[in-house]
C-alpha cells in the first residue's frame, strides 16, 4: 500500500497517544540510570555499569585503565548522541585509548569529558547532571557490514502492550560510530511481522535506497532474534507502565 500524508502520525495525533503515558512512568526516559535499574529489577538484559559520577570529586574514585575496553561514556540525561564517547581500545602498557575515529585519547581526556558533562554541558532534561561508564555492546555480525565503527541499535515503539512501529538505527562515518539520526546515522524502517528492513533514512530528512558507499539496498535486511526483540520491547514498555 502506498503511503499517504494522512497516514502519517503528525506531532498533535502523536500526542493523542503519549499523553496516556502516566506521568511516573516518564521518568524512566528522561534518565538513563532510572531505566537501567528498573530494567535490572524485571530481570531485562542491560549494558553493564562500570562507573557513575554525580560530583566532580568522584573522579578520583575511578581508575580508567581498569575500565574494560570498548565502553561508552554517556551524561545519565542526555538526548540525541550529544555527549556520547565510545572508546574501543587501550593502548598495550600505556594510558593511552583510542576511541571510535582511532584518535589516542589520555587519562586526562576521558576525565575532562566527564567534568563537561557533570557541569551540564550535553544535559537535555532537568538540571540533574550526571555521567555514567558503560559496557559497549558489540556489533552482531550480520549487520557489521553496513555499521561504520558503532553498534545498530532498535526502537520499538509498543502501544497496549502490542508492537505497533519499529525501526533500526545504523551508525556511519558521519555520526562517528554513533546510532543517533540527529549525528548522521541511518534509520530504517522494519516490517513488524517479518523483522525485515523496509525503507531508509539518513539524519533526519534524506531518504536513502542503499547503503553509503555499498550497492547493497536498505531494504530486505533481516534483523537477527527479532522474536526476542519484540519479547524484550514489550517486557520493558510493561515494566515501566
Amino acid at each position: 500500500m502506498a503511503v499517504k500524508p494522512a497516514h502519517i502520525l503528525g506531532i498533535n495525533a502523536r500526542y493523542q497517544y503519549t499523553k496516556l503515558n502516566p506521568g511516573a512512568a516518564k521518568q524512566y526516559g528522561f534518565s538513563k540510570l532510572k531505566t537501567k535499574e528498573l530494567l535490572r529489577a524485571n530481570h531485562i538484559p542491560t549494558p553493564e555499569i562500570y562507573h557513575t559520577f554525580n560530583t566532580h570529586d568522584d573522579l578520583a574514585d575511578i581508575r580508567w585503565e581498569t575500565i574494560p575496553t570498548p565502553f561508552v561514556i554517556k551524561p545519565v540525561s542526555g538526548s540525541a548522541g550529544k555527549g556520547i564517547w565510545v572508546v574501543k581500545e587501550k593502548i598495550a602498557d600505556k594510558m593511552l585509548w583510542k576511541d571510535s575515529d582511532n584518535e589516542l585519547v589520555t587519562e586526562e581526556d576521558l576525565s575532562l569529558h566527564v567534568r563537561n558533562i557533570l557541569d551540564g554541558e550535553f544535559t537535555t532534561w532537568g538540571s540533574n547532571n550526571q555521567a555514567l561508564v558503560e559496557e559497549m555492546i558489540p556489533v552482531h555480525p550480520s549487520l557489521a557490514r553496513f555499521t561504520y565503527r558503532g553498534t545498530p541499535d532498535i526502537r520499538v515503539i509498543i502501544f497496549n502492550s502490542v508492537p505497533v512501529m519499529a525501526m533500526t538505527r545504523i551508525p556511519t562515518k558521519e555520526s562517528h560510530g554513533r546510532a543517533n539520526l540527529d549525528q548522521g546515522a541511518l534509520g530504517l524502517g522494519i516490517d513488524l511481522a517479518t523483522g525485515v528492513t523496509i525503507n531508509g533514512v539518513r539524519g533526519k530528512s534524506e531518504v536513502i535506497t542503499h547503503f553509503p558507499g555499498l550497492k547493497k539496498k536498505v531494504n530486505g535486511v533481516l534483523i537477527p532474534h527479532w522474536t526476542t526483540v519484540l519479547e524484550t520491547a514489550v517486557q520493558a514498555a510493561n515494566a515501566a507502565g
